[in-house]
């Protein structure tokens, strides 16, 4: 979104002096003499002319305050901006000119600034705020601490999404990308709800895309076709495709590369410029849970039971452990240990450099929860209703809470805050530390939220809804 400011510069007109004839009268008789003319005064220099002034704003994506001391680049010429954000340019001609902005923190933007008398502003992005894949980040940690948004909340609006919504959104942007059951995956505006654009990608999608913004990229899995379909970012347009049979976990992306599994027991290096995979890891059974990915190493588990520590770098196995039964799940890497979910054996933590057992809570009831770390805390929830706050070192549980029905998705912390959707049709929000009951919204099933730094987004069975604080801090 774009306007741009100008100040003309005025001229002071010339004013040209004539010059003065004098003429003297003579008798008839007399001699003539020639009439004296008085030199022409010369005009002044002309004052140089100002090419006008132009005014950029450089604001924040998502808060909308100005960002000072963005760096802003216009036709060659190079400013910083003011407290307000502000910088300004003298641009000779009103063209429309090739515009880049940025700052620490922030994703750089290139966009095309068209010179208008009304002026303009240009909105950049924190990293640090959005939410570009399924676990919020590479790690599967389930948590945001850089989105600062707390309950309680209001809603600003509602999106149907005409499906069942088993995995959360993921933001970019201001732009929300989330896929229904049924293969559509929607584009929708983080400030308005508005469907922006809409594709099929399948007949068959449980997973959350991924995010590459060096390459403009968003990368889909699907179980029916079972094709990793890659799109662009702004358009939806389908670029590139690639078949890995069905495939349910969601990828992981970095410098290039998407790491994913799929039901036959693959895990795939897939190099996005190539539309190749660099390597395959040939697991030999069903993969559901979406890779982390830590440093050199990846990490997953399986329907065996099993949870690998891969070489990021080539694939090879680094080790073999075990978390019981089977892994439906997501594990999560955090504080040197991997914390994997099993369906029927509870929840285990696992040396990250050897896979040694440090220790497991069996649980009485499924537990196909991805479970969220913080502050030194394993939170995830189960069949049973239930939601366990546990030490990370030990598995000593701290506290459990009745979450209004069976926890089959992701347990999730923002800002201090745990939520946790149930199949009883509620999401509940507790604090980290106590376990007390902060806000309840009712409506939920399986992941409950994600969001950007102004918006948090709450996920029922078939739509989802922006919410934002009630109160402002």
């Amino acid at each position: 979104m774009v306007f741009l400011l100008f100040r003309r510069a005025h001229w002071a007109p010339l004013v040209l002096l004539p010059a003065l004839l004098a003429s003297s009268c003579s008798d008839s008789g007399s001699d003539a003499t020639p009439a004296a003319t008085a030199p022409m005064q010369a005009a002044p220099p002309a004052a140089p002319t100002l090419p006008p002034e132009v005014s950029i704003q450089v604001m924040d994506g998502d808060s909308l305050k100005p960002v000072p001391r963005a760096r802003v680049r216009v036709a060659g010429d190079v400013a910083r901006t003011s407290r307000q954000g502000i910088a300004s340019f003298r641009v000779a001609e009103r063209r429309t000119l090739r515009t880049q902005v940025s700052a620490p923190g922030y994703e750089p933007v290139a966009v095309r600034v068209e010179l208008r008398s009304h002026g303009a502003r240009v909105r950049i992005w924190r990293r640090a705020t959005q939410w570009p894949m399924y676990g919020a980040n590479a790690a599967r940690t389930q948590a945001h601490s850089a989105i600062r948004l707390r309950p309680p909340f209001r809603r600003i609006w509602h999106r149907p999404l005409h499906g069942l919504v088993e995995f959360p959104a993921v933001v970019w942007k201001g732009v929300a990308y989330v896929n229904n059951l049924r293969g559509w995956l929607h584009a929708v505006s983080m400030r308005s709800g508005r469907v922006l654009w809409k594709r099929r990608v399948g007949s068959l999608v449980a997973s959350s895309p991924a995010v590459d913004p060096d390459r403009g990229l968003l990368l889909v899995t699907t179980m029916e076709p079972g094709y990793v379909r890659a799109l662009d970012l702004q358009t939806g347009r389908s670029r590139w495709s690639y078949y890995t049979g069905r495939a349910e976990p969601s990828p992981v992306i970095r410098n290039g590369i998407a790491y994913l599994g799929a039901t036959n027991g693959n895990i795939y290096a897939l190099d996005l410029d190539r539309h190749r995979p660099r390597w395959v890891f040939h697991g030999g059974v069903k993969v559901t849970s979406s890779p982390a990915l830590v440093g050199q190493r990846l990490y997953y588990g399986d329907y065996a039971g099993r949870v690998f520590a891969l070489d990021a770098r080539n694939g090879r196995l680094v080790w073999r452990g075990s978390a019981g039964t089977r892994v439906y799940g997501t594990v999560a890497v955090a504080r040197g240990r991997v914390f994997a979910p099993s369906v029927f054996s509870g929840m285990s933590a696992l040396s990250a450099r050897t896979g040694r057992l440090l220790w497991r809570i069996p649980i009485g009831a499924y537990t196909y929860s991805s479970p969220a770390v913080y502050r030194g805390r394993v939170y995830f929830g189960t069949y049973e209703g239930l939601v366990y706050s546990v030490d990370a070192r030990s598995g000593r549980i701290f506290w459990t809470r009745p979450a209004g029905g069976a926890v089959s998705g992701a347990v999730q912390v923002v800002n201090g805050v745990v939520y946790a959707g149930s199949l009883g049709s509620r999401i509940t929000a507790w604090q980290w530390r106590s376990g007390r009951p902060l806000w309840s919204f009712p409506h939920g099933r399986y992941v409950a939220v994600s969001g950007n730094g102004s918006v948090l987004l709450m996920h029922g069975g078939g739509a989802i809804w922006g919410v934002v604080p009630k109160h402002k801090r």
